[in-house]
């Protein structure tokens, strides 16, 4: 391979359109899943519908992660596929083979563009790496982007360029057609054996429709279906309408304008395209709740089918056991009878008992009446006895008190003596440890006082040195500065005379540039009307003419404006026609009205028609059909090679005419080829001819004012472009006009740019000296701050030596007086301990002694309290007790008068229960058993009164047990695929969280990483419930900011790029198409970006990148980078 390459970019000429065979793009189909049948075979049909659903998720789950690999299977297959096909591809592949350094598929080879947007016939031919299409506004580079995403199967709408393909077509063709080969040499070929190394889309786009033809390595089509396209672009991974791989001219000018969260969070999904991972998740659980909807209607159906079984059966039961009802019958009138025994038996129970408690009763009101008086008397004894026993108990408590009173007070007493003791020692402690510690400081300082000494005076001894050397410093810097502030302020009044220069060579170009564009509008123009003559004054002029002659047409013609004026006049002597024009230029473009409600029409008409501005003045003037006699005011000339302007003139229209006469004077002027004449002529008032008033030398460009005003001006007469001048020939001045232009443009461009070289340069001096400047100012600031801490500096204090060495001793005495009071209170400490321990034992004693007396007092009060409880009882209750037993003995032989009634119940219902049939337990309720008795009824009559058939019971029953068991197992299948959707759908919901938080984490931290290149910091937030990911940006000026606004240009594109870099991190693809990246740059800039960019490519060394740029590059071509001159098309 060369090591150095340009690009290839070919024009050829404009070829006819193909024939216009269209085929209609294929229609997409939705899969959708049938509605649940009522038979078995279409449940198990559903059922693989929702299996083959599964498997359409998952392969557009695989297919929407563009960095995931494929998966082994697949792979396998593509293996197996390709060593099937490589004995068929192997001539077709060795025949046309491409450049080694195409080895990845998909990766753009070339492309062609034929009567596309601006675009006759383009040729592009990429490199495999790096390509820069550079090319100035207008060129068409946009126009290469928006076809690569045409071409492969994106819409126009895509492209933010058109609302439909059909405008895109080049004004005056009726089609066009665009064709982009592919490399199709990798680790994925598609069909290899039938494309071969390399195959073209193309696209051809007529007014009515738009077709695509996929062609193989020789150029033979083989299919042109948008299918089949689509199916290659998936193998080989392509995405045209993801704005990272192809950010298009509108993208790339919005991408980072203002930083929306919203707007953020969204890019970053489309970008790593986890958004169809999102459509695809809601997809599933909408069809899981639709088969969620579809099992509850089921499960209904189930319902009611079940019913109507279980009322068959019971139908089938009654009609075969018609008898067993009758028995059954029979058993709940007899369980009905013995239960009313059962019942008189529990009540004669009940009441039997409740006879014998009154009984018990009765005895015990009895024995209490009968007893009253000896118990009163035994209880009045027994209180007498407690009275006694208490007042010797309370005697000797008195006693007990008193002695533990005394064992407390005596155990106070030694407490407070141990507490007085233990501070004692506590205080001895305290001196003892403070006078330790300075002993022992006493002898640290004593051990390092001459060392310390030494390391004291040197250490004052350096700083004084250091404080000298710094000041010196301070004093060289202050020298420099001053220095440098002269230099700076010296540079900076030289440059002000750059910039000035600077200012107005730009104002030059801004004129010159403008005078270009006009000329080159007036070109067009002349060449769109060159068979009118008016064409010289401009379209509008002749549409004004061409109205005026329609309004005025008939009898009006008379009245009709004269205009524009030069139409009329003529210059008959070819070498006066100059300056005829140049005299009369002020009125040429003018027209003539002669009223004012005319003036007022012919307004209206030239505001409609010039409404760009320019528009020519109107004049009033009288409209006559005769010239004026200018005899008597005429000049005459007096010298040879002389005559007068009136007699240059030719005008056909007297108006006109007359207008020249009235407001130029034109009879009064006088033309000559000789300067002397002309002196002659105005120096001297004798010489002045009557009604002279100037003299023209044409061929010198003067103007002669006669005497007694006698002047000379210098004119420059301009070619004439009006008078008399032919379309062809003002088409030629006007390009001869262009070329100087041209030149003066390309000679003042040269000196602006050797100027602002001096200014930059200038500038870049200036920013210098402030550096310098600034450098000085801090190490004279860190110098100052130095000197001021070492002035500062606390130095150690050293005691004197013999002042040490006597509060050493008298620190060891003190130590020793503590240790020998501390041991003398320990010891008094220990004897007050053990008298504590004694009286305490006493006291414990004295305590248990007067617990037992109280005891026995609470004791002695309790008893006493309950006799005297029962004494009062006996004397409140004996009325009551005795009207109680009255009671009692009238309600017993109530009682046993009752016992005998429910006796003569129970014999007389045993006998009807004997009459109805023998004896049967049961637990149900007398109503349950009386409901059974009805329905048993009903069910009889019923029977009786339907007279079913069996047969046709049993054979109905034998339909809906089999529709229940068809409905059970559909509604299992069913349930079956819900539970399968749900563990599907929550193992990719979970593989999706994972993934996005991945991604998100790659694109910051890549990002951050390219800011970093620049000192630029950033932080992020993120919220996944909001759909937000908010960006603050943090320039090297220490701004923070989230909108890209109050970024500067050059900030904002290395900001987008860097995020860029951030996104193709996470999303691999063939290539990577970026338009107008530094479009917001200066030189400094956009040569860094374009680094970054450069240096990213030779990272990804099986990536192919193209950035299209309006800038001129100064990246030269190399055999990794490809550089494509765009020049302007023919429009």
């Amino acid at each position: 391979m060369d090591k150095s390459r340009r690009g290839r970019i070919r024009r050829m000429p404009s070829s006819g359109s193909d024939s216009d065979g269209s085929t209609a793009p294929p229609s997409c189909k939705k899969k959708k899943i049938k509605q649940v049948a009522q038979s078995e075979s279409d449940v198990e049909e559903e059922y693989e519908n929702v299996e083959y659903l599964e498997e359409e998720n998952n392969r557009s789950q695989e297919v929407s992660n563009a960095t995931a690999p494929r998966s082994q299977m697949s792979r396998a297959r593509q293996t197996n596929s390709n060593t099937s096909q490589r004995t068929s591809s192997f001539n077709l592949s060795s025949e046309l083979s491409i450049p080694s350094a195409f080895d990845r598929c998909g990766k753009v080879i070339s492309m062609r563009l034929t009567n596309f947007m601006c675009h006759s016939n383009l040729f592009v031919e990429f490199g495999p790496n790096i390509n820069f299409l550079v090319g100035n506004n207008g060129s068409g580079k946009s126009a290469v982007i928006t076809a690569l995403a045409l071409g492969l199967t994106s819409s126009a709408r895509a492209t933010n360029r058109a609302s439909s393909i059909q405008k895109l077509i080049k004004n005056g063709e009726a089609s066009a057609t665009i064709a982009i080969t592919l490399s199709n040499t990798g680790l994925r070929p598609f069909k290899a054996d039938i494309f071969g190394p390399h195959l073209t889309v193309v696209r051809q786009i007529r007014h009515s429709s738009s077709t695509y033809d996929l062609q193989d390595a020789r150029g033979k089509s083989v299919s042109k279906k948008v299918a089949e396209i689509r199916r290659m672009l998936l193998c080989f991974g392509i995405n045209v309408e993801n704005p990272i791989f192809v950010l298009n001219q509108e993208a790339a000018r919005e991408f980072l304008k203002e930083l929306e969260p919203a707007s953020n969070y969204k890019l970053l999904m489309k970008a790593t395209q986890l958004d169809v991972c999102t459509s695809s998740l809601t997809e599933c659980h909408a069809q899981r709740r639709h088969f969620t909807q579809d099992l509850e209607q089921l499960e209904k159906k189930r319902d009611v089918v079940a019913k109507q079984v279980e009322a068959e059966e019971e139908k089938l039961s009654i009609l075969k056991d018609k008898e067993i009802v009758k028995v059954k019958l029979e058993q709940c009138k007899a369980k009905l009878a013995w239960m009313a025994v059962t019942r008189f038996q529990e009540d004669l129970d009940n009441l039997e008992h409740s006879i014998k408690l009154i009984e018990s009763k009765k005895a015990k009101l009895e024995l209490t009446t009968s007893k009253k008086e000896s118990s009163q008397a035994s209880m009045t004894q027994q209180l007498s006895e407690f009275e006694a026993t208490k007042n010797q108990i309370l005697s000797s408590y008195k006693v007990q008190d008193e002695k533990l009173r005394t064992a407390k007070r005596a155990v106070q007493d030694i407490l407070i003596k141990i507490s007085s003791i233990k501070a004692q020692i506590g205080n001895a402690e305290r001196r003892m440890r403070e006078d330790q510690h300075a002993y022992d400081e006493c002898v640290k300082l004593i051990g390092n006082y001459h060392a310390d000494f030494k390391r004291v005076k040197e250490q004052r001894e350096e700083h004084v040195n250091k404080m000298g050397a710094l000041k010196k410093q301070v004093a060289d810097s202050e020298e420099t500065i001053a220095r440098l502030r002269e230099e700076q302020l010296q540079i900076k009044r030289d440059i002000t005379s750059v910039q000035e220069r600077v200012e107005a060579l730009k104002n030059e170009r801004v004129q010159l540039h403008k005078s270009k564009q006009k000329i080159s509008m007036e070109i067009e123009e002349l060449s769109r009307n060159k068979s009118n003559k008016l064409s010289v004054y401009g379209e509008q002029a002749i549409q004004v003419v061409h109205a005026l002659r329609t309004q005025y047409a008939g009898s009006n013609m008379h009245r009709m404006p004269r205009g524009p004026l030069g139409q009329y006049i003529s210059a008959p002597n070819p070498k006066y026609r100059d300056l005829v024009e140049n005299q009369l230029m002020g009125c040429l473009r003018s027209f003539i009205v002669s009223s004012d409600k005319e003036r007022q029409s012919l307004r209206t008409l030239l505001q409609n028609k010039f409404q760009g501005g320019n528009m020519p003045s109107i004049i009033t003037s009288p409209f006559t059909d005769r010239v004026y006699d200018v005899s008597r005011n005429k000049v005459r000339p007096t010298t040879p090679n002389t005559t007068v302007l009136i007699d240059e003139i030719s005008c056909d229209d007297p108006v006109v005419m007359n207008y020249l006469i009235d407001m130029l004077r034109i009879e009064t002027v006088l033309v000559t080829e000789s300067k002397e004449i002309a002196e002659f002529l105005t120096s001297d008032t004798e010489n002045v001819p009557p009604n002279l008033t100037r003299v023209l030398v044409p061929s010198l460009g003067l103007e002669y004012i006669p005497s007694p005003n006698y002047a000379v001006y210098s004119t420059k007469i301009h070619p004439a472009r009006y008078i008399h001048i032919n379309v062809d020939d003002r088409i030629r001045q006007l390009h001869m006009e262009q070329r100087d232009l041209e030149e003066k443009y390309a000679s003042l461009e040269m000196d602006y740019m050797q100027h602002r070289q001096v200014m930059e340069k200038t500038q870049h001096e200036i920013a210098k000296k402030v550096t310098m400047i600034g450098q000085h100012q801090s190490r004279n600031e860190r110098a100052m701050q130095q000197i001021m801490e070492l002035e500062n500096f606390d130095y150690q204090e050293l005691p004197e030596y013999d002042r040490l060495e006597s509060h050493l001793a008298q620190s060891g005495e003190k130590i020793e007086k503590c240790k020998q009071e501390r041991e003398m209170l320990e010891q008094k400490l220990n004897d007050i301990q053990e008298r504590k321990s004694e009286l305490e034992a006493t006291e414990t004693v004295e305590r248990q002694a007067l617990a037992e007396i109280n005891h026995k007092l609470s004791t002695l009060d309790t008893e006493a309290r309950e006799v005297e409880s029962k004494i009062r009882s006996l004397d409140l209750h004996y009325e009551e007790n005795t009207r109680n037993l009255q009671k009692t003995l009238q309600l017993e032989r109530k009682m046993i008068e009752e016992k005998q009634t429910i006796q003569n119940d129970l014999e007389q219902a045993r006998v009807e229960a004997q009459k109805v049939g023998d004896f049967i337990g049961t637990s149900q309720t007398e109503e349950k058993i009386r409901e059974l008795i009805s329905r048993y009824k009903s069910k009889i009559k019923q029977v009786e009164q339907l007279n079913y058939n069996p047969e046709e019971v049993e054979r109905g029953l034998s339909k809906l047990r089999d529709e229940l068991g068809l409905q059970a197992r559909h509604l299992a299948v069913v349930d079956s695929v819900i539970k399968k959707l749900r563990m599907a759908y929550h193992q990719r919901a979970q593989l999706f969280q994972r993934s996005r938080h991945h991604y998100f984490t790659m694109v910051q931290f890549q990002f951050e990483q390219a800011l970093a290149m620049r000192q630029f910091k950033a932080s992020f937030e993120t919220s996944d419930k909001d759909k937000t990911w908010k960006i603050n940006v943090f320039p090297p000026s220490g701004n923070e900011t989230s909108n890209a606004r109050s970024l500067s240009g050059g900030e904002r594109s290395f900001t987008t790029v860097s995020l860029l870099k951030g996104l193709w991190s996470t999303s691999d693809h063939p290539f990577y198409f970026l338009d107008e990246y530094d479009v917001f740059t200066d030189e400094v800039n956009r040569k860094f970006i374009t680094e970054i960019l450069i240096g990213e490519g030779m990272e990804w060394t099986s990536r192919q990148y193209c950035f299209l740029t309006p800038q001129d590059t100064a990246v030269e071509a190399s055999s990794f980078i490809t550089v494509h001159k765009l020049e302007a098309p023919d429009r």
